[in-house]
């Protein structure tokens, strides 16, 4: 109201406002990429884990500068592109502003490990001090305190250096690790870290060695079990811009790596597709099942919904560039 002063109220057109989905940038993905990942399945995993994460819109190119001191509110006018579906509701109620998905994932220290060298893995544990309820995700990093010596050693994640040449040994670090997630007697997913690299070819004796780790932990069933909506009110700190905070949702269920037969060779197999390995609606849902954990019914209709695929050769003019390529729809 009273603006433009000739005409209160009258539409101002904005160039370069738009909206734009959100979720699919690097910085939005909801827990953290592993080394060497491709991000393209992680939003994949995502998507049938936590699918209103996609569920939100940028609006970019809104000048506040350009409207006047004094405004207290303003209209955006959305024109669509294509017609709203009759079948779908849609009013105020359904927007919210200042949200955000969160994941139940923070860092701390796991119990030290002394390595015996009789075994071939070691399981993590959080320290007690966090509680019962806290599982660790992810190994983030690993230390290793010689006890004879006084020597401190770094363990590389084996996700982070090339084995070029077929895995020759002097491209290896001499200290790495990798982890393993297996379901334990309990019920419950343990991490079990395994040790390897050549810094111990040549000596006559191994070394007794104490090892540190740095963890990303989870509560696993507890925030589902303990919190009901508006049940989150408080932060951990360091958000300086924040005044409250709320959750709208509960809690989800956590969501594990599957533990069916052949689930990891299925995933090697799909780790190296192309385009035609795609264009046949069974393949694609099977390939589109491996991102499923869940193991919901919603998940399992919206792969099953899948009837067809159809696809086109497709020719482009790009910045004076002829580029061919295939167009691929999904029915």
């Amino acid at each position: 109201p009273g603006y433009p002063a000739d005409r209160p109220g009258a539409p101002q057109p904005m160039t370069g406002v738009r909206l734009e989905p959100a979720g699919f940038a690097t910085e939005e993905r909801l827990w953290p990429k592993a080394y060497n990942a491709f991000g393209g399945y992680q939003l994949l995993l995502e998507y049938f884990t936590f699918p209103e994460k996609f569920m939100f819109v940028d609006l970019v190119g809104l000048d506040l500068d350009a409207i006047p001191e004094g405004i207290e509110h303003f209209d955006v006018e959305v024109i669509l592109n294509r017609p709203f579906p009759d079948d779908m509701r849609f009013s105020a109620d359904n927007v919210r502003l200042f949200c955000t998905p969160i994941i139940n994932l923070f860092e701390l220290e796991a119990d030290p490990i002394t390595i015996t060298h009789f075994e071939t893995e070691y399981r993590v544990r959080a320290m007690e001090q966090h509680g019962q309820h806290v599982e660790p995700y992810s190994v983030e990093t690993v230390r290793g305190f010689e006890a004879g010596s006084g020597k401190r050693f770094e363990y590389a994640p084996f996700a982070a250096f090339r084995h070029r040449g077929g895995m020759l040994r002097h491209e290896m670090p001499e200290r790495y690790f990798h982890t393993r997630v297996r379901r334990g007697p309990s019920g419950r997913f343990d991490t079990w870290v395994v040790l390897g690299g050549h810094a111990w070819d040549h000596q006559q004796s191994l070394p007794e060695e104490t090892l540190s780790l740095s963890v990303i932990g989870t509560n696993g069933m507890l925030p589902r079990k303990g919190l009901r909506e508006a049940g989150i009110t408080r932060t951990s700190g360091g958000f300086t811009h924040i005044g409250t905070v709320r959750n709208l949702t509960a809690p989800t269920l956590p969501v594990y790596p599957p533990t069916a037969d052949r689930f990891h060779w299925r995933v090697l197999s799909h780790l190296a597709p192309n385009y035609l390995s795609l264009l046949d609606a069974e393949v694609l849902r099977g390939s589109l099942a491996l991102y499923d954990w869940t193991d919901g019914e919603l998940n399992r209709r919206r792969i099953e919904a899948i009837t067809d695929v159809r696809h086109r050769p497709l020719q482009k003019l790009v910045k004076g560039g002829l580029l061919r390529g295939v167009e691929i729809e999904v029915v």
